[in-house]
């Protein structure tokens, strides 16, 4: 078993999702909210790696709410969630699991906007081209 405290400003309602879930992932937590920072401190069996990719799901949740294109439609967050079946996605993943092996707490925003940088260009750089299609669409 190891632990790993995760830390949110902004995300809160995500994160007590993601160790709401009865799904084996989060062994036992417990959770505190000081001055606006939400603290879950959780253990999980670090054998199994599903835990961290559930936790790259909610990273990559985070990613796609903090852009604005696909932030309101459920049809373009289908499509900015397809990033993950890209080798993008398996990279970021694999640095994931070697953060959380060596580090005992994870700060969410912190952690997208640092470490996860590759992937937001990725889906900036798909929303960039949505945009362009819907203004060349629009001139026709």
């Amino acid at each position: 078993m190891k632990q790993l405290t995760i830390y949110t400003h902004r995300y809160s309602q995500l994160l007590e999702d993601f160790a709401g879930k009865d799904d084996g992932l989060i062994i036992a937590n417990r959770s505190a909210l000081a001055e606006g920072l939400l603290t879950v401190y959780c253990q999980y069996d670090n054998a199994r790696p599903v835990f961290a990719k559930g936790l790259m799901n909610l990273l990559t949740d985070i990613i796609v709410q903090e852009n604005p294109i696909f932030q309101y439609s459920p049809k373009l967050q289908d499509m900015a969630h397809d990033l993950r079946k890209t080798p993008l996605y398996d990279r970021g993943l694999k640095n994931l699991r070697r953060f959380i092996k060596h580090n005992r707490a994870l700060h969410l925003e912190g952690y997208v906007n640092f470490r996860m940088s590759d992937y937001r260009e990725k889906l900036d750089m798909m929303s960039y081209t949505l945009i362009k299609k819907l203004r060349l669409s629009q001139k026709d």
